[in-house]
């Protein structure tokens, strides 16, 4: 039997062959996130109106042409901005004859205060629309008329893919247990490309929401065991930073999506682009090797002697004998030490009211992490100034949110920097939408997009702690099932978030508001769970219960109540018998903050 971290010990904490395959696994799973975050831009919304059949014979940027719109379009005023603007999703009934009639040129901002149009009747769109193409030349919002009516498809179609992101971490997760993570990453980079490839040529929204589901399911097959892979190899010193780095190139990912949206206008054509990568990355599979441990949980020692080996002669270092001769070692079990051979489930995270507590608190920690995350990348639009430019700067903050974070939480421990930042994004999130029109004047929209991304930062370092923070709260013999619990919540979560900014229709900035007011509710709830930082972790659900309860207070008179018992049932001087009595009990408790 080979031992696998005996061998770790001596190839070096994160030498040359670790870096290789950590580097290889991490630019696989780049296009993760490009799919992840492609909505802004395959959905990206525009300026419309209806379209005027009417007007057709005017050049558009005449004075002709625009005379006939204000004629044809209704104006309305913006409760909020009070700028006026056309009206999406009317227009009069107007004839060639009446247009023919209009005399030019024609106020009809000052038509409409005054009644002219009063009495006109007016009607759908019955023509179809106008987009403003001067920035997106096509997305799904112009191409399959996402708005009036049809408004709520936007929001449905990135619920969806969540969703299939839900649906592929159940399955693709039981598939990597079956067959492997080797397999399962490169069926899931083949499937992502042949969805993803689909999805560029949907002739319809129905199947566009179908394959980008499709598409979502196969991120859990890529990232996660990329993820595996890349870390397993790397010494416990510096797994924490390596599961962070992983982190930080799904913000370059961010990034890139940023640059290449910018050179690419249409929708069909970036999609092509973000999903062809992994035409080339399926050709690395004799590069990656197979997870050890996995390899050694299926009794396949000489594989994982053979990548052991390897490791250690481009690391240059030389592995004792004993690190292969090393034989299966029967643990006998006393009676006194927890056996417990039955299958664990969800039901064991809520089955004691301790640990029922904990996991409401930190499933609706993972909740909103998930949904303020995905609300502010999603909707760079609305916060004015260049989409681009906003969308690169949110990718930008991630990387000292992540590296920060690292370095804050064994310092501070886990409750006062989890909820520090998620105070932080609370703030930045709820002033954001303050600091411009029409509170401010637009000249100090930067202000406003500033205040958004310190949001994007604080939530951004939430993301990262509350893996390693639950990883932490949860006993050892129900820790995947925790960890696995919580990540369905945070993806119902991404399912949920983009419906917060239908909100905005009751008034502006609303959609910020519920992102920071529940930041602020997690970053409490954060408060109520235990420390865990130099904490000896729980093992057994019994463990589990009694980690983080609060030690009960002491009546007034319990030191001299002690004192009697111990003269009572000791022979020794009541001070001796005490310490006796006292001290050589186990305290197995963790004080809440």
């Amino acid at each position: 039997m080979v031992d696998f971290d005996g061998a770790l010990e001596y190839l070096g904490a994160f030498g040359k062959y670790q870096k290789l395959i950590y580097c290889l696994t991490c630019v696989l799973t780049l296009p993760v996130s490009f799919h992840m975050l492609a909505m802004t831009f395959l959905d990206a919304k525009v300026a419309f109106h209806c379209a005027v059949p009417e007007i057709r014979h005017a050049e558009p940027g005449t004075e002709n042409y625009s005379c006939a719109l204000n004629y044809s379009i209704p104006w309305e005023q913006d409760q909020e901005t009070k700028d006026w603007q056309f009206s999406g999703c009317d227009r009069y009934d107007v004839t060639n004859e009446s247009l023919a009639a209009i005399d030019c040129p024609f106020d009809a901002v000052n038509a409409t205060t005054l009644g002219y149009f009063d009495g006109v009747n007016t009607s759908s769109c019955n023509h179809g629309y106008w987009y403003d193409r001067s920035q997106y030349h096509s997305s799904i919002f112009t191409e399959f008329d996402l708005v009036c009516d049809s408004n709520e498809l936007n929001q449905f179609a990135q619920s969806m893919y969540m969703v299939g992101v839900l649906l592929g971490a159940v399955g693709f997760g039981q598939l990597s247990d079956m067959i492997g993570r080797k397999k399962t990453l490169f069926i899931g980079l083949f499937l992502q490309l042949g969805f993803g490839v689909a999805v560029a040529f949907s002739p319809n929204y129905t199947f566009f929401v179908v394959f980008r589901a499709l598409v979502g399911a196969t991120t859990s097959a890529v990232f996660l065991p990329g993820f595996v892979i890349g870390t397993e190899l790397v010494a416990p010193s510096m797994r924490t930073w390596a599961g962070t780095l992983i982190q930080i190139f799904f913000s370059i990912g961010f990034m890139l999506l940023a640059l290449l949206a910018y050179l690419i206008r249409d929708w069909r054509t970036l999609q092509l682009v973000i999903s062809l990568p992994n035409a080339v990355f399926i050709f690395a599979y004799p590069l990656i090797i197979e997870s050890p441990r996995w390899l050694l949980s299926k009794g396949r020692d000489e594989e994982v002697a053979a990548i052991m080996r390897t490791a250690a002669k481009v690391n240059g270092v030389t592995l004792p004998d004993e690190v292969f001769t090393t034989k299966k070692v029967e643990v006998k079990v006393e009676d006194n030490e927890p056996k417990d051979e039955r299958t664990h489930t969800i039901i064991d995270l809520v089955r004691t009211p301790n640990m029922a507590k904990k996991s409401v608190l930190i499933f609706f920690n993972w909740l909103v992490i998930t949904l303020v995350y995905y609300g502010l990348s999603l909707n760079t639009s609305n916060l004015g100034g260049d989409d681009y430019l906003n969308f690169f700067i949110g990718g930008v903050v991630e990387i000292p949110a992540y590296i920060t974070s690292i370095y804050i939480v064994d310092t501070l421990g886990r409750p006062k920097t989890h909820a520090g930042y998620m105070m932080i994004g609370a703030v930045g999130c709820i002033v954001c939408p303050f600091l411009t029109a029409p509170f401010l004047p637009e000249s100090l929209n930067p202000l406003s997009i500033t205040m958004a991304m310190i949001g994007k930062f604080g939530v951004t370092a939430g993301f990262n702690l509350i893996y390693i923070w639950t990883a932490e709260l949860y006993p050892t013999m129900i820790r995947n099932v925790g960890v696995g619990a919580s990540s369905m919540f945070a993806r119902v979560g991404g399912i949920i978030s983009p419906y917060v900014e239908l909100s905005k229709s009751v008034w502006g900035p609303l959609p910020y508001i519920i992102f920071g007011a529940l930041s602020f509710l997690a970053a409490l709830a954060a408060l109520l769970l235990p420390e865990t930082l130099g904490a000896e972790l729980p093992v057994t659900l019994e463990d589990g219960e009694n980690f983080g309860k609060k030690k009960p207070k002491r009546p007034k008179n319990y030191e001299a109540t002690e004192s009697k018992v111990n003269q009572a049932y000791s022979h020794d001087a009541p001070d001796t018998a005490e310490n006796g009595f006292t001290s050589k009990q186990p305290n197995m408790e963790v004080t809440s903050l």
